[in-house]
């Protein structure tokens, strides 16, 4: 009988971007399928992990900063990683595991030496994204200024990134715009394929109506009778365009004094720094503009169930977009993929799936007249707003669905010769 292939994903909050194609595998008689990732994040994870994974996990050690530079305390932590994975590694190679393919996102430093405990690996890299200190990110936004310390702790975390990109056999990005953030010399070799979307799952609700709870714990049912502007990511943050966002709310909210302002995301940081008072950017900015609103129909929800997002973008009459120049939201194509009407920020991430009065509307992320202007021209514009919302879900289906275009993709580079 011969042996079955072996494949192994290395994320360390596993599943993250390989959801898709770890489920695909794990449906895959010939192939055997391994994760790892840190124990505990995996566990917070579990219920999104497909059956028929082996799934490891590694711990990491206590925090040593006594003697190192803040400049390179994160790679120190890169390296403590990539030690406690090499540590569980080497315990299960004893134990048989000998994959032909490894998936790997290189982001947290697990990625260094994978070529050195499976030389005979194909090794495909996740480059996400490459951290410049220009046009980028970091300096997107006059309003938040960087400094020079910062600056270099910026650039500082491709550390791990290069590292394993040089040891990579092939990479992959999901955008040609996050490709583009990589310096030139090293683009070659890396190929653009998206993670996917689930069309199958992600489209259309019927159930026409959702009920949600504020995070002051008020109940509010909505349906697709009532008007509905939604704003959804995982934290409320700058790199979101979170507080450009809150400024153009009152004016937005004078125009539409009878929408319903759904506000999706936690107060946790993901790519933006804390606020210097300490106090989350929601507080931060309801501070600034709150007696300016009518809070009974501004409604921030916190985190919500997946299936109550997708229900949300289904009956949405209109959903709204921002980030700087950073990695694009699932949130944004899902949106699509379930006809909501979208208005986004016009910039480098955003251009590269909406494309202006098709499938969507652009605005000026440093204009909050553009974005209100825009957002009260669509809501008054019913033909336009359904023109878009079908043309955005055609876009998906046709670039970026899962099964059809991503999926083939990916199989091919992993089951191709590099």
């Amino acid at each position: 009988m011969s042996r079955k292939k072996q494949i192994l994903f290395v994320h360390q909050n596993f599943p993250g971007q390989y959801r898709y194609l770890a489920r695909h595998y794990a449906e895959e008689p010939s192939w055997d399928v391994f994760a790892i990732g840190e124990r505990e994040c995996v566990k917070r994870q579990f219920a999104l992990i497909p059956k028929n994974i082996t799934v490891l996990g590694y711990d990491m050690p206590p925090v040593k900063n006594s003697g190192v530079s803040s400049r390179v305390k994160d790679f120190v932590r890169h390296v403590d990683r990539a030690d406690a994975l090499e540590t569980v590694l080497l315990r299960q190679k004893e134990n048989g595991l000998s994959p032909d393919v490894i998936l790997a996102h290189p982001g947290w430093g697990e990625a260094m030496y994978l070529k050195e405990i499976f030389p005979q690996a194909k090794l495909i890299c996740f480059f996400e994204y490459y951290f410049n200190t220009t046009k980028n990110n970091i300096d997107f936004d006059p309003m938040l200024s960087s400094s020079l310390n910062q600056k270099v702790h910026y650039r500082m975390s491709n550390t791990a990134s290069l590292i394993s990109l040089s040891a990579a056999d092939v990479g992959v990005s999901p955008t040609q715009w996050q490709l583009s953030t990589f310096p030139r010399v090293y683009r070659q070799g890396i190929h653009v394929i998206h993670d996917g979307v689930d069309t199958t799952t992600v489209k259309p609700s019927e159930t026409g109506s959702i009920e949600l709870t504020t995070i002051d714990n008020r109940k509010v049912r909505l349906s697709s009778d009532d008007e509905i502007v939604s704003y959804s990511v995982r934290n409320l943050e700058p790199s979101r365009g979170f507080h450009r966002y809150m400024e153009a709310l009152p004016a937005l909210q004078k125009k539409r004094p009878n929408a319903y302002f759904v506000i999706v995301g936690g107060d946790e940081k993901s790519y933006s720094g804390a606020h210097a008072s300490g106090k989350s950017w929601r507080e931060v900015m309801l501070n600034e503009v709150g007696d300016q609103l009518v809070m009974d129909r501004v409604l921030f929800v916190g985190k919500i169930p997946y299936a109550t997002l997708l229900d949300l973008f289904s009956i949405t009459s209109l959903h709204i977009y921002m980030t700087s120049p950073f990695v694009l939201s699932w949130s944004m194509m899902e949106a699509m993929a379930c006809e909501a009407p979208i208005l986004a920020s016009r910039t480098e991430p955003v251009k590269e799936v909406i494309k202006d009065n098709e499938n969507g509307v652009l605005f000026d992320y440093f204009s909050a007249d553009d974005l209100v202007k825009k957002a009260n021209g669509l809501l008054e514009n019913d033909l336009l707003r359904e023109k878009i919302s079908a043309e955005a879900r055609d876009y998906i289906v046709k670039n970026y669905d899962l099964h059809s275009v991503c999926l083939p993709q990916y199989t091919k580079l992993i089951e191709g010769d590099v």
